[in-house]
């Protein structure tokens, strides 16, 4: 049994750690602040260290963390020293100031004996300089006392200063502290209500259905009846009647009880869930609230990370820092904090300039930059980081991008220069010469682009050579419900967030053209790329009605780039709740995560940045319908598969007109060996054949690991749904029947799958 005593003094072990962790977060950012010169209020951040501190040496002095305690009094001494101090402290005292707050988190985390022995060394340089501090104000402090009969000027303009620690006692009146973990847990609940919702809705809707068909069935019968009833039609129709019902024929009564109790049943449901609807988004609402978080808490790291940057670069930086009152998402915060810790890195390091190239160019010593956090609705928040410092070279972008692989020459070509410039996201592109220990890899801003991504938000950069650059992220308030487009293609639904989505268009015939060996479609006034959702997520195995002339456009926009995406239907518009795919699908490709729908079905989350990249850097190829084989520098060779030497021969002559290579086999064992000893590109065969019919043959083909991407052509006489059905289970990619055989479809069914 374990005992309660040492139960306990784990629990306060643990709160002990968010408390100081809290406390250190504040001293070492008022610090920074200090450092950096604030006129006329150096007495007031002194004096918020000195509380803080002394809140935190009374907290260890609890939980018996000595070293910790002795360390926050030799930072007392500091302080109380500096009170009355004219003049700042110069950078190398700042520094142990710095690394009193950084091996105090050290002891928090890890208190090893090195640490402790590095405490012990610090606080005797600590009270060298405490001691310092002391012997150089002496003079002034006699100056003052002796000018002044009624008191210090330092206690007048103490009393001047708002009760900052009364203040903050009071804000906390109303505070709470929570652990992460049993918020998510309450939150994950209250999402999960969403998919009870959804169920309710489905049901409702059988149950309406299935009124319908009984009305449908009542009129069925009441047809039959009255036909019945006409002269000579009587023995007929009451024959019908009984197979209709597989009996007695029986109108109206209980089938027409059954269907109003049925439409009474679901309305009674319907205002359930509007209740329930209610309910559930109180408690979203009040749950979600309960997550959000003020940004401050990622922006107060930042001052101490510039210091830190700005002093191992040699350079000068000011930092501004503006919108900490803004709320967010406490999940969405993790991303935001992380996201400025690269984009503020990427700044000093890469944007603002030695102080030498600085002063040459007319600009100040100090380099700014600018961290601002901005509500723009009740939906999104703006973060952003800008600098004044050189700005963003696009030509050395672009050469970087050629070096690493990701674009070729022809494809820059017909970039803008906003497009040329959101390069700089691609992993693996820097346009630093060298790699320093915080950047030059080209993984920072990549990073940060695919975690806005990652949550519906998106990145966004200015620059103006010479003058500084910014960078915009724009995110989610909250991470909850989106509402999404379920869109079908090939037979497999998917969910396409609206948060993109400029319009839906039902396509016609001749809507989509080829422009530069692309696909495109004409959209208000422009020239939109098409991009084929079937193709690049390869669902090549089901039958789709989508064509140059059929299914739908779903018009969308993302960095800059608008395309069309071409989808066989859109089914209907939903609120979602996204669900990860788990650690061990942590990144799958063109998909952000999961929804159940109110079937219960699980459906694909598409991401919209995928979507556009992989679609629009597959290059300017015409699509696979549009493609001539003769054209191509390799001929590509096919297999017939036809133990009827007139079809054999008929279906070798086409494809050979057509420009494929194309070798012979009279039934599928023949083609098994002939596939064993060559490669070929696809194999077109008939079923019914001797020893091994078309079926077994395809069977084979996709058993084997060398063949089963290769794909097969059935064509035959068999036209029935049975026998297709059976063809495409076997995994035949595509099925064309003889009795209808029209070889234009032939070709376009083989340049579609090759």
């Amino acid at each position: 049994m374990q005992d309660p005593h040492k139960e306990f003094l784990l629990k306060l072990q643990n709160t002990f750690r968010v408390e100081a962790e809290d406390h250190l977060q504040s001293i070492l950012s008022n610090i920074v602040v200090l450092e950096q010169g604030v006129d006329g209020a150096q007495r007031d951040y002194v004096e918020r260290i000195l509380r803080t501190l002394h809140t935190l040496k009374g907290a260890a002095r609890a939980v018996n963390s000595t070293e910790l305690e002795h360390l926050c009094h030799a930072l007392e001494d500091v302080f109380s020293a500096l009170r009355t101090l004219d003049r700042t402290l110069t950078s190398e005292q700042f520094d142990l100031l710095h690394q009193g707050g950084g091996l105090a988190r050290q002891l928090l985390v890890e208190p090893s004996g090195r640490v402790r022995n590095q405490v012990a060394a610090l606080g005797v340089r600590l009270n060298h300089l405490s001691k310092e501090i002391s012997e150089a104000e002496k003079p002034e402090i006699l100056a003052t006392e002796t000018n002044n009969d009624t008191g210090t000027a330092d206690s007048v303009h103490a009393a001047a200063l708002p009760d900052i620690s009364d203040t903050v006692d009071v804000a906390k009146t109303d505070v709470i502290r929570v652990q992460g973990r049993n918020l998510d847990a309450i939150r994950h609940q209250a999402e999960a209500l969403l998919s009870v919702e959804l169920a309710l809705q489905h049901h409702i809707t059988e149950l309406l259905e299935l009124a319908d068909d009984m009305s449908d069935r009542q009129d069925e019968l009441q047809v039959a009846e009255s036909v019945s009833r006409k002269p000579g039609a009587r023995m007929r129709s009451t024959h019908a009647n009984k197979d209709m019902t597989g009996g007695a024929v029986k109108i109206g009564g209980d089938d027409g009880q059954f269907e109003f109790r049925c439409r009474q049943l679901a309305t009674a449901l319907g205002r359930t869930r509007r209740h329930f609807v209610g309910i559930r988004d109180k408690l979203m609402e009040a749950t979600l609230e309960t997550a959000m978080v003020p940004s401050s808490s990622a922006l107060e790291q930042l001052p101490g990370l510039v210091r830190n940057l700005a002093r191992a670069s040699g350079k000068e930086v000011v930092l501004d820092i503006e919108g900490g009152s803004i709320q967010i998402d406490r999940r969405i915060l993790n991303i935001v904090r992380e996201a400025l810790i690269h984009l503020v890195t990427n700044a000093v390091d890469h944007g603002i300039e030695p102080r030498e190239r600085r002063l040459a160019n007319g600009k100040s010593a100090a380099g700014k930059i600018r961290v601002a956090v901005a509500q723009i609705d009740s939906n999104r928040i703006a973060v952003a980081v800008s600098d004044d410092g050189g700005g963003i070279d696009v030509d050395a972008i672009v050469a970087a991008a050629l070096k690493s692989g990701n674009v070729n020459q022809e494809q820059v070509t017909g970039l803008s220069e906003r497009q040329k410039l959101q390069l700089v996201l691609h992993v693996g592109i820097s346009t630093s010469v060298e790699v320093t220990p915080v950047s030059g890899r080209g993984v920072g801003l990549a990073v940060v682009a695919e975690k806005a991504a990652s949550i519906g938000g998106g990145l966004r950069i200015d620059t103006t050579v010479g003058s500084g650059c910014s960078f915009e992220l724009l995110l989610p308030v909250r991470l909850a419900t989106v509402r999404g487009l379920v869109l079908r293609t090939k037979g497999t639904r998917f969910v396409f967030p609206l948060f993109g989505v400029e319009a839906v268009r039902a396509l016609r015939v001749g809507d989509i053209r080829t422009v530069e060996n692309r696909e495109t479609l004409l959209f208000g006034g422009r020239v939109v790329p098409a991009i084929r959702l079937a193709n690049l997520l390869g669902l090549h195995r089901a039958d789709s009605a989508q064509s140059n002339g059929e299914g739908v456009a779903v018009v969308a926009h993302t960095d800059g780039n608008t395309f069309a995406l071409l989808v066989d239907e859109v089914l209907f518009e939903q609120e979602v709740l996204p669900k990860s795919l788990g650690k061990q699908l942590r990144r799958v490709r063109c998909i952000t995560g999961a929804a159940q729908l109110g079937d219960g079905s699980l459906v694909p989350i598409l991401a919209l940045k995928d979507i556009a990249k992989r679609g629009l850097e597959a290059g300017n190829d015409a699509p696979p319908t549009q493609r001539d084989p003769a054209s191509t520098a390799t001929v590509r060779r096919l297999l017939v598969v036809e133990d009827s030497i007139t079809s054999r021969l008929l279906l070798k002559h086409i494809l050979e007109s057509a420009g494929y290579a194309v070798e012979t086999a009279i039934d599928g064992l023949q083609a098994l060996s002939k596939l064993r000893q060559e490669d070929f590109d696809a194999v077109v065969s008939d079923i019914e054949m001797p020893h091994l019919d078309g079926l077994a043959l395809t069977e084979r083909i996709r058993a084997n690991p060398k063949t089963e991407d290769l794909p097969v052509i059935l064509v035959t006489s068999l036209q029935s749904s049975q026998e297709k059905e059976r063809g495409l289970r076997a995994g035949a990619d595509a099925y064309v029947v003889k009795g209808s055989f029209d070889q234009d479809n032939l070709l376009k069914t083989i340049r579609r799958l090759i």
